[in-house]
């Protein structure tokens, strides 16, 4: 009996001394921020939900709007961050989730004739050619072309509508609730809700960029000629993202608009150190108003 009391106490004093020396921030070090591919996929980050004080922010016309640090999760500027609304080619964001979940960069894409009579805004695909998904992801980022994103939701499962129930399963799995998404590439359709909010399109596009921060490159670039090939015609794509060439730190990511949607935006910018991302959602002056929620975003920042 006194040899089974000796062993209890061995067994609850070593407890007790793992505990007193197991590093505290451990627990928070384990759970990384994003799950590896091929796995759930599941987020594990949230922005930091806090009172923010919007003292001497910029009037907007958007009609939502969130800027957050990208790193500490600390909001920087918000309005109306959970309105569900039309997004436009936000939409894209996900659809490009979607795809790199399950196609490698260099994969071979075959352009159906459907995914080829996409408008309005498209790469001028032709039916018949293969295009790799990097070359293709280079049509999304820079011309928001649908024609692009429907040839992806095509190859990634095989099966158009299975590509979209994974971009709403993918919305549950980021945890947010105020997204429904009907096609891969935010047309409106007649009778049928599509929407997102701005808090839901920053969780959205952080996940992308930390997952698959080779996004980021692309979206960066003002310019892209894909040359010509044996499966393909040459592209020669602009990016419609003007504030990387007229703000200072702008590094991408995605633009949008639709008649019901108006003006949006994801943008990515670095300066000091700082990295923010903000979403604009129906903006009358979308660049203005980004520059200006970017200048006052890194203000915060540096505590001017």
């Amino acid at each position: 009996m006194k040899k089974f009391f000796f062993i209890f106490f061995l067994i609850l004093f070593s407890g007790a001394v793992f505990y007193a020396f197991w590093p505290k921030d451990w627990n928070s070090k384990l759970a990384s921020p994003w799950i590896g591919k091929g796995s759930s996929g599941a987020n594990l980050w949230f922005p930091q939900v806090m009172g923010v004080t919007l003292d001497e922010a910029p009037e907007i016309t958007a009609k939502s709007a969130y800027f957050i640090d990208i790193d500490s999760g600390k909001v920087l500027y918000s309005k109306m961050e959970h309105a569900r609304l039309p997004v436009a080619s936000l939409v894209k964001i996900m659809t490009v989730i979607v795809a790199l979940k399950n196609m490698e960069w260099q994969d071979k894409v075959y352009i159906s004739q459907k995914a080829a009579s996409m408008e309005p805004d498209h790469m001028e695909l032709i039916a018949g050619e293969k295009l790799s998904v990097e070359e293709l992801l280079d049509g999304v980022f820079l011309v928001s072309a649908n024609d692009a994103a429907e040839a992806l939701a095509e190859a990634a499962l095989g099966d158009r509508e299975e590509f979209i129930k994974q971009m709403n399963l993918q919305v549950e799995l980021l945890g947010i609730k105020d997204t429904l998404f009907i096609n891969p590439t935010g047309l409106q359709e007649e009778g049928r809700d599509q929407y997102s909010s701005a808090y839901d399109m920053a969780l959205m596009s952080r996940y992308a960029i930390k997952h698959f921060p080779h996004t980021v490159d692309i979206s960066s670039l003002p310019h892209i000629l894909l040359p010509r090939t044996l499966t393909h015609q040459d592209y020669d794509l602009y990016s419609g993202i003007n504030l990387l060439t007229t703000y200072p730190g702008v590094l991408g990511f995605k633009t949008g608009y639709t008649p019901e949607a108006g003006l949006t935006l994801v943008t990515l910018a670095k300066k000091d150190g700082h990295e923010v991302l903000g979403v604009i959602l129906n903006s009358e002056y979308r660049r203005d108003e980004a520059r200006s929620l970017l200048d006052y975003s890194f203000k915060k920042l540096a505590g001017i």
